[in-house]
């Protein structure tokens, strides 16, 4: 398995403390930096349904995409009884409010005050018109009749 990331962003420290709590330790990491547009390298393109990290290839060649998505993957692959998701319907569903709620309200909202009171939202106005062509024609498949 090959995990692709850029470490110092919340997501994929979100991930990495996962991983860290249940023990995973062994996996190989290709760092991408979104801040210079890896992520819009037609090669990562194609590996990603969403062009972000993280990013987790299996050795198979299937890809999965989003925080949530890869812990809950390790946590079903790796032996454990830290039960990090709930132990029972009730637990789970406790769980997966309370992310939610950390997400929309606590880490969007922190991500939103950071690109905006320093110098990130020049470079991601860089970023976005490198990869608005490419995004365009692919939301486009929405709209087709």
């Amino acid at each position: 398995m090959k995990l692709y990331e850029q470490a110092a962003t919340v997501s994929c420290k979100r991930l990495n403390l996962f991983l860290r709590e249940i023990g995973v330790t062994d996996l190989e990491r290709v760092e991408i930096n979104v801040r210079e547009g890896d992520n819009l390298d037609q090669g990562y393109q194609d590996k990603s349904v969403n062009g972000k990290v993280p990013l987790l290839e299996l050795d198979d060649g299937t890809h999965l995409s989003e925080t949530v998505a890869i812990s809950r993957y390790f946590d079903e692959i790796t032996p454990n009884d830290l039960n990090l998701f709930g132990q029972n319907t009730v637990e789970r569903a406790k769980v997966e409010m309370w992310n939610r709620i950390v997400e929309i309200d606590g880490i969007q909202n922190a991500f939103q005050a950071f690109r905006n009171l320093t110098a990130y939202t020049a470079t991601e106005k860089t970023v976005l018109r490198i990869g608005a062509k490419k995004r365009s024609t692919e939301w486009n498949c929405f709209y087709r009749s």
